[in-house]
């Protein structure tokens, strides 16, 4: 049987609310995403971890809030001995800084964070030896400390041009020879 794919992220209800529109448009250049949807998707996470803690208070069930707070931890998104609260109070903002593409761009390999959207989706971007093309996916703390950079060797770049260059004066100075005779 297949599964049935659902939406990943939900639409704003009112088309056009210009604070909205404006806020979207910062989250998306500081952040470098490149549509709406990940600003959208970022939020759809978020309403689904505040969601899952607004019912474990509900109940008032340890069982469903420790998990909840095991996650978010590591996520990075609270401190080790944080309470429903601090999920309660989580912003988009603190989901985006979770990217791969953001902590690619945070540790220093990249300038920018469109230059680390680059260097990720040309798969020079690796987790535990695992190439990473998918600049939404959210690091946790132990992934994060295991990014790697693997870019191939310019130098043999370098050395195939210096062989074509000598080969192509090889063939000049035989040329010349030639034209000499």
């Amino acid at each position: 049987m297949v599964k049935k794919l659902k939406k990943q992220y939900e639409t704003p209800s009112e088309a056009y609310d210009e604070d909205r529109i404006e806020q979207e448009k910062e989250l998306m250049d500081k952040y470098g995403l490149r549509n709406k949807r990940e600003v959208y998707k970022a939020e759809s996470e978020l309403r689904g971890l505040r969601r899952q803690a607004r019912k474990a208070v509900a109940a008032d069930d340890d069982k469903q809030i420790q998990p909840l707070l095991d996650r978010a931890h590591n996520l990075g998104l609270i401190r080790e001995n944080g309470s429903i609260e601090n999920v309660l109070s989580l912003k988009s903002q603190e989901i985006l800084e979770r990217r791969i593409q953001t902590a690619v761009e945070r540790k220093g390999y990249a300038e920018t964070v469109n230059e680390a959207r680059q260097l990720i989706v040309h798969g020079h971007i690796y987790i535990n030896d695992q190439q990473v093309t998918v600049p939404g996916y959210l690091l946790t703390q132990e992934e994060e400390r295991n990014l790697e950079l693997n870019m191939p060797e310019q130098e043999d770049e370098e050395e195939e041009q210096q062989e074509a260059e000598e080969t192509s004066e090889g063939e000049n100075q035989e040329e010349n020879e030639e034209t000499e005779e």
